[in-house]
């Protein structure tokens, strides 16, 4: 009870004086953010199957930052995180249970984003940039679950990565899909005094991820966006 009870008062001294600090007029900022997206391309969108259309994945985001601020007006960031991207396909038909396809895209991101701060106390940002991207890993699921329980199919391949080895190659040894992606964001956040805030993001990918070479290719182009809702903490 006594060692219960020492850790919450470090805690609360601890918490105390991370919102009695004031990061204001600090030129160098090092922080952290965590949070969720919501991810689709174009995959697939001329589907054959009428009943097939692309819908939102989930996805998580999380990374690190260094900002420079010029005096509250301006900042410079420039990070590193991991974001779960990819797409996600439903099968819609009156026999059928809830059935998808689906593609995560496990991928590292290196954004570069100009901050413009605004207002009173300077705590809100219009911040504007790009970022370049590889993902690591790609997988894939499929699910086919019929009403009548006659079939249940559950493919799940995510200890399969279509970038190494030999998945997802054609006879020729090309991938489907392309490792790279690089794009434009734009977003809004709140940042207090103390370092906590939470902001919002729109990233547009602007390369197509589909191998042209690969051999059932269609030559259409298929470009990743996602919309990125975060926490953040500044020290």
């Amino acid at each position: 009870m006594k060692k219960t009870f020492v850790a919450f008062i470090l805690s609360a001294i601890t918490l105390s004086s991370a919102l009695a600090r004031d990061i204001s007029e600090k030129k160098h900022l090092f922080g952290l953010e965590a949070g969720f997206s919501m991810n689709t391309m174009g995959l697939q969108k001329d589907s054959k199957f009428k009943d097939s259309k692309n819908t939102i994945k989930p996805g998580g985001v999380f990374g690190i930052n260094y900002e420079f601020r010029a005096p509250k007006v301006f900042g410079l960031e420039i990070g590193a995180k991991y974001a779960n991207r990819g797409t996600q396909q439903k099968i819609s038909d009156p026999n059928l249970n809830r059935s998808f396809t689906r593609f995560n895209f496990h991928s590292l991101e290196f954004p570069v984003i100009m901050k413009f701060y605004m207002g009173k106390k300077k705590v809100f940002n219009l911040n504007v940039g790009g970022f370049a991207s590889y993902a690591f890993n790609v997988q894939l699921r499929t699910k086919i679950d019929l009403k009548d329980n006659s079939i249940f199919k559950d493919s799940d391949e995510r200890e399969n990565n279509f970038l190494k080895n030999h998945n997802g190659k054609d006879i020729n040894g090309e991938r489907p899909f392309r490792a790279y992606d690089a794009g434009v964001n734009v977003g809004f956040e709140f940042v207090s005094k103390s370092g906590f805030g939470v902001g919002a993001r729109v990233q547009q990918g602007l390369i197509d991820f589909t191998n042209p070479k690969f051999i059932i290719n269609d030559n259409k182009k298929v470009l990743h966006t996602n919309a990125i809702v975060y926490a953040l903490f500044k020290i």
